[in-house]
């Protein structure tokens, strides 16, 4: 796996210049990819069960990560998107209980957002976001209500998250950040990440930073998908107690 990443899309050579992040892995038999060829992910699948809650945020139009995890352990899903073409299809695709869904982003502020979608010239990109350059007059560009993580937990009664996912289109960073200072990622189990870097005036050294922020919170990589963007981090476990 760590072979096939570093050779895929010359990632290694991107690395060596400075345009990419890359970090070696540890293959963990407990982390388990879910979800379409579009929408997966990985979790470690130590310890999940009915009681689990995973609250993911940017679902797009792909939850079969989110639907796949209540299918195999009952756990619970809270699920965020203010998109309109999101919204849409998660009206029409989830019917299960256990996953509830909310047109709010997430960001390191309350308040509204402005989310401007990608050019039609950029052929592999088709979500909104409030962080990437695109033309900031495209009269396609909507506000969205966003919230801190905090709000959100306190408006939605979320007493509390195992699995946090972020796919938020660049907002990463921003909240990342937050998260050091606050603190608030000392309750969280994982915390899986989509790195934008990619997009326009985001940058491989955000990307690095915010890696670094997440592993000195107590986290270790343990799985990065094929493009080199997406990651789980998992808690660090501790050593067991020898007696001497």
């Amino acid at each position: 796996m760590n072979l096939y990443r570093a050779l895929r899309r010359g990632t290694i050579l991107k690395a060596i210049v400075g345009e990419e992040p890359f970090h070696w892995i540890r293959p963990r038999p407990e982390v388990m990819v879910f979800g379409s060829k579009y929408g997966r992910w990985a979790v470690d699948t130590t310890g999940i069960s009915d009681s689990t809650v995973l609250v993911s945020f940017g679902l797009g139009e792909d939850v079969t990560f989110e639907s796949a995890l209540i299918e195999r352990f009952g756990c619970s899903v809270f699920g965020f998107d203010p998109t309109p073409r999101s919204i849409q299809y998660i009206a029409k695709t989830v019917s299960n209980p256990r996953f509830c869904s909310f047109p709010y982003a997430l960001a390191d502020r309350d308040g509204l957002i402005k989310f401007t979608p990608p050019p039609e010239s950029v052929a592999d990109q088709v979500s909104a976001s409030a962080y990437a350059k695109y033309d900031a007059m495209d009269s396609n560009a909507i506000s969205v209500p966003c919230l801190t993580l905090s709000s959100i937990q306190k408006t939605f009664n979320i007493q509390k998250i195992d699995i946090l996912k972020m796919d938020i289109e660049g907002a990463e960073f921003a909240v990342i950040e937050q998260a050091a200072a606050s603190g608030w990622l000392s309750e969280i189990s994982q915390l899986l990440v989509e790195f934008h870097h990619f997009l326009p005036d985001l940058t491989s050294t955000q990307t690095r930073n915010a890696i670094s922020q997440i592993r000195t919170a107590g986290f270790d990589i343990s799985w990065i998908g094929r493009t080199n963007h997406e990651y789980l981090f998992v808690r660090r476990r501790k050593a067991p107690f020898t007696a001497a």
